[in-house]
């Protein structure tokens, strides 16, 4: 009964970030022009951007695409290397996937719900996490392959609008796996 409950809402959010896509994208553009000017991101991008750069460096070497990370006290800059020319990537802590991580916390609220054993919940917080962190590496590996083979506007249209369905595909695999092998209902 639970589980419907979940896929429900993981649905639900489907259906609005369909329906408002285009304000999503203009609102989450001016949030984070906002966020820019007020320099509350700072610590984010001086030492996670960095950390999660070295990852999708690492996924995008085995496609043949080198790259070139200068992380510093107080400059950050991501490259990929084609042939003799040099392709800058803005990675910054806007495209680390805070709204899957939001999404994954909101639907951790509804789909935990009910009587699992702590420590079943502790595992599926724990997969859920990790999980949520390796989608949104593939996810900016995928946009930095895409600027790299194809050009900047495939990657702008995977950035801005494919990203919510590879978060919500996430989630209803995560909560079909949690259900089906996680969870732990209490005797």
């Amino acid at each position: 009964m639970k589980q419907k409950f979940t896929f429900k809402i993981i649905f639900l959010g489907l259906a609005i970030i369909l329906m408002f896509l285009p304000f999503f994208a203009a609102l989450n553009s001016f949030l984070t022009q906002f966020l820019n000017k007020a320099g509350w991101y700072q610590p984010i991008q001086k030492h996670i951007v960095p950390w999660e750069a070295r990852l999708v460096a690492a996924a995008i070497y085995p496609l043949g695409i080198k790259t070139r990370i200068m992380a510093g006290p107080s400059r950050f800059a991501f490259y990929m290397i084609k042939d003799e020319s040099i392709i800058p990537v803005d990675l910054a802590w806007n495209c680390l996937g805070w709204q899957s991580m939001l999404l994954f916390i909101v639907s951790l609220a509804a789909g935990l719900r009910g009587r699992f054993t702590n420590i079943s919940r502790l595992e599926a917080v724990v997969f859920g996490f990790f999980g949520t962190l390796l989608v949104n590496v593939l996810r900016m590996s995928f946009i930095a392959a895409g600027i790299y083979y194809i050009n900047e506007v495939f990657a702008m249209v995977v950035h801005d609008y494919v990203a919510a369905f590879l978060t919500l595909i996430w989630l209803v695999f995560f909560w079909w796996f949690c259900y089906s092998f996680i969870l732990e209902q209490k005797d």
